[in-house]
């Protein structure tokens, strides 16, 4: 391929887990428990998940999860609490004023049932 033009095939797939690429509600709480803020996360997996978000964390800020994870029946819900990292952010500008913000997390401390719970769920996605 010249460098005019790069190659544009479609590379294949790294990641190790399955998507889910549907809005799910997230709550994430700082480790010193003092801010709280509201995400959806456009995809998520075994690993992690990547969101929007009102506030701010810098890479590295463990964060306190509470993923909403919908089920079948129209309305309901269940919650799975976990632990995550803040691994890339970026702010997304916005033109009315009000900051946005893209959070990669990645899931850091999970216990065997609560990654089931989630297999179970992404695997009936």
């Amino acid at each position: 391929m010249s460098r005019m033009y790069p190659d544009r095939r479609p590379r294949p797939e790294r990641r190790s887990h399955a998507r889910f690429d549907r809005p799910v509600e997230v709550h994430g709480t700082s480790e010193s428990g003092d801010i709280v803020a509201r995400m959806v996360a456009n995809d998520l997996s075994l690993g992690g998940l990547y969101c929007s978000s009102s506030l701010d964390f810098p890479e590295m800020t463990r964060l306190a999860v509470r993923l909403m994870l919908p089920e079948r029946r129209p309305g309901a819900v269940e919650s799975l609490d976990v632990e995550a990292v803040v691994v890339r952010h970026r702010e997304i500008p916005s033109a009315l004023g009000g900051g946005r913000f893209e959070l990669a997390l990645f899931f850091s401390g999970m216990s065997d049932a609560q990654r089931e719970k989630l297999a179970r769920f992404l695997a009936l996605a």
